[in-house]
């Protein structure tokens, strides 16, 4: 009976320091990763809508609002009036 195992070398998967990063065995084949594209566009909608939601609104849809600025400054010499 044969039985095939895995070998790996210890000293790919060591990091040198703790900061490093940890290193993954990872396969790349996309016949196994069927749903990678789906979940690509996924990820890339929810940082859209993510961008989108934190972005600051533009002074000039603030229709409507009572809150707004009226006035930049009185005197452009003198911050205090």
């Amino acid at each position: 009976m044969k039985v095939k195992a895995l070998s790996r070398s210890t000293a790919d998967y060591t990091r040198e320091t703790k900061s490093d990063i940890q290193r993954l065995p990872r396969n790349v084949d996309p016949a196994l990763h069927p749903l990678e594209r789906a979940r690509e566009y996924k990820r890339a909608l929810n940082a859209a809508k993510v961008e989108r939601m934190l972005a600051k609104p533009f002074l000039a849809s603030l229709t409507g609002h009572i809150d707004g600025i009226y006035s930049m400054a009185k005197n452009p010499w003198d911050l205090d009036q």
